[in-house]
């Protein structure tokens, strides 16, 4: 059985097979037809030919029906969402493809199907909405790779799902409407969305600041706990770890072919970044110290690009 929430509560569920194939056909003609505040069991019951017990055997509800019919139309979506979102590409560039083949499958779409998307997924919490989870998943990743400023990727994926279904409806209802005006409002909303979070204040992302942190290979808790709890003490001492000589004289020591200092150097910085807490950054440079023990500078230079990949990682941040 389907339950109003979406949740299965038999894994054996019968809303595969034939009957609740049926139900599920029946409901959704209802939905096109008369609309979504028209839909009830008994409608349902009378035009799938099936009991009002077959139906309650398969659904909790009514909004588990429609759950279940909403799920059948979002599918495509999600996967096309998955499809479309490239990592190697900037998340603008990433929205706007995603949207534009989006807006095309709308326009294929009857104006109660999506009208039903935005009633029911409308009135879902923002953590079980799966089209605002799906964005605010792109956003974080966008977040992780210092692409944008915002504090809460979900608020942001609710605006920009909201705006995109809105304009869906519009051109749906009016078939007069010119797809090229719709396609450029859509541009719009997202460029001010997107600039918005691309600009925003540096409040936000300090509000967000050890949560990224910790995305980025920092032990903020270790390293807080050896600061006393001192937030401002601790970012005051990375911002000193990144301005250490030792970072310039460890690469100048790997060109010149001194191994020995390239040693002394890397080994230091190893010892700082593990009171400091930063794992990934003394993960890289306990792969460099390793080479360097041996007294070889062979793949010294690769060891330490990684070095500097995971500094940079945080130093972005301060």
């Amino acid at each position: 059985m389907i339950k109003s929430n979406g949740e299965i509560a038999d894994k054996d569920s019968l809303i595969s097979d034939s009957i609740g194939q049926k139900i599920l056909a029946a409901a959704i003609r209802i939905i096109r037809e008369s609309g979504y505040e028209e839909l009830t069991i008994r409608k349902v019951a009378k035009e799938s030919g099936c009991s009002n017990t077959a139906i309650y055997m398969r659904f909790e509800d009514k909004d588990a029906l429609v759950s279940a019919v909403a799920t059948l139309y979002s599918e495509p979506f999600l996967l096309m969402m998955e499809e479309l979102y490239h990592d190697e590409d900037d998340y603008a560039t990433n929205l706007r493809r995603i949207f534009r083949s989006a807006m095309q499958t709308t326009r294929k779409m009857d104006v109660e199907s999506i009208r039903m998307q935005m009633f029911y997924r409308g009135r879902m919490p923002v953590h079980e909405n799966p089209f605002v989870q799906k964005m605010a998943a792109f956003f974080k990743r966008s977040m992780e790779k210092g692409e944008i400023r915002t504090m809460n990727p979900e608020m942001a994926a609710f605006s920009i799902v909201a705006a995109f279904w809105g304009i869906a409806y519009m051109q749906n209802v009016n078939k007069m409407q010119n797809e090229a005006v719709l396609d450029e409002m859509l541009n719009m909303q997202v460029s001010i969305l997107l600039d918005g979070m691309r600009n925003g204040p540096v409040q936000e992302l300090k509000e967000d600041f050890w949560d990224i942190l910790k995305r980025r290979g920092v032990d903020v808790e270790k390293a807080l706990e050896r600061m006393k709890g001192n937030k401002e003490a601790y970012k005051a001492f990375l911002a000193e770890f990144f301005e250490d000589p030792d970072f310039i004289m460890l690469q100048e020591s790997i060109e010149a072919g001194n191994v020995r200092e390239a040693f002394d150097c890397a080994h230091g910085l190893k010892g700082m970044a593990a009171n400091l807490g930063l794992d990934a950054i003394h993960g890289a440079l306990s792969v460099l110290v390793e080479i360097l023990r041996k007294g070889i500078l062979e793949g010294a230079a690769e060891a330490y690009e990684e070095v500097m990949n995971a500094s940079n990682q945080v130093k972005e941040l301060l």
